[in-house]
């Protein structure tokens, strides 16, 4: 009997072990496995377009009442009443509110609950103040392609969290992307960072399903000219080094550039810093962009034929200065 209670303790003890011991590697190796070996390169100049979560004021300029990124909770009054015979409506879609403020009459009042910096408040407004011009359900955003996995379609972008009017959630883990052509140059200076963007294209690139931390992910259409699409290895954080590397751009169809970039800092892995420093070093990006702009986040950064990280930040103090995150930390986010 001692000996069957000792084997039972025994046995006990190792399932402990294995429950404290397995679910950390259990994880890494899950996370490993969802890490492709190799992705084709991007550089492509993306725009995005983010859904919002609800119904979205923008483009307002001087209003008592209503205010650029207040998101419609719900609406009630006659109007609605007529539209859709219920005293308020909660489930709005861009389209239902334009139904509501045409069938308004001139001195007829509607009352709007928002949301404005994460706090509810009410408001009544006429079809003077609350124009279907300022109706937004998806947000534009400029940024670069990171990389595709050619076994799966999926993509990687931007190479930073999106956040826009302070800690307000604004916009869902989902949208669109399509390519741009680059249009427009506003040139970065040694302390003012300046931004490029460019012509949408008309076709559906791709679906974006998630927006994290360190990266925009979704999935690609399909593949165009894909034997002409260079396939590039993954490197291991510890296989980033001090010294040259490349940050690649595709800003029009005609061009690929690889411009030369020097890292000067590599931090150490931690969930808060999980990033390297660098410096522009090539005199054509320089010439022709200033320095770092906005829309260049997610552009590839290469060393040693490898794909490392990608453009995540500018340093404001320098333009010529960035941040780049590493690319296995931007695949598992």
């Amino acid at each position: 009997m001692q000996s069957s209670k000792g084997i039972k303790f025994f046995i006990f003890l190792i399932i402990n072990m294995l429950i404290v011991l397995l679910p950390n590697d259990v994880y890494s190796m899950q996370k490993n496995q969802k890490i492709p070996q190799e992705v084709i390169i991007g550089g492509e100049l993306l725009h995005m377009e983010l859904n919002t979560e609800k119904v979205m004021i923008f483009g307002v300029e001087e209003n008592l009442y209503i205010k650029n990124y207040d998101l419609i909770d719900c609406i009630s009054g006659d109007a609605v009443k007529r539209i859709f015979n219920q005293n308020e409506k909660n489930v709005l879609s861009k389209q239902d509110i334009i139904s509501i403020i045409i069938s308004m009459k001139e001195d007829e009042k509607i009352n709007l609950s928002l949301i404005r910096k994460n706090k509810k408040i009410n408001v009544s407004v006429d079809k003077k103040q609350l124009k279907p011009e300022y109706l937004v359900d998806k947000i534009p955003y400029t940024a670069t392609l990171t990389y595709i996995n050619p076994q799966n379609l999926n993509f990687g972008a931007v190479g930073h969290d999106i956040k826009f009017e302070g800690d307000q959630k604004l916009i869902t883990n989902k949208g669109e992307i399509y390519k741009s052509n680059l249009s427009r140059i506003k040139k970065s200076s040694k302390k003012y960072v300046g931004n490029i963007s460019g012509n949408k294209s008309k076709n559906l690139l791709g679906i974006i399903t998630n927006i994290g931390s360190h990266s925009v992910k979704g999935n690609i259409n399909s593949l165009q000219n894909s034997k002409e699409k260079k396939i590039c290895k993954i490197a291991s954080e510890n296989e980033v080094k001090l010294g040259q590397a490349f940050v690649v751009m595709k800003h029009n169809e005609s061009e690929e550039k690889h411009y030369k970039i020097n890292i000067t800092k590599i931090n150490k892995m931690d969930k808060q810093i999980e990033s390297f420093d660098f410096k522009v070093e090539d005199e054509q990006l320089i010439k022709k962009y200033g320095g770092i702009t906005q829309g260049m986040s997610g552009s590839p950064i290469i060393q040693n034929d490898k794909l490392i990280g990608s453009l995540s930040y500018v340093m404001t103090k320098d333009t010529l200065n960035g941040n780049g995150v590493y690319i296995k930390t931007m695949m598992k986010d």
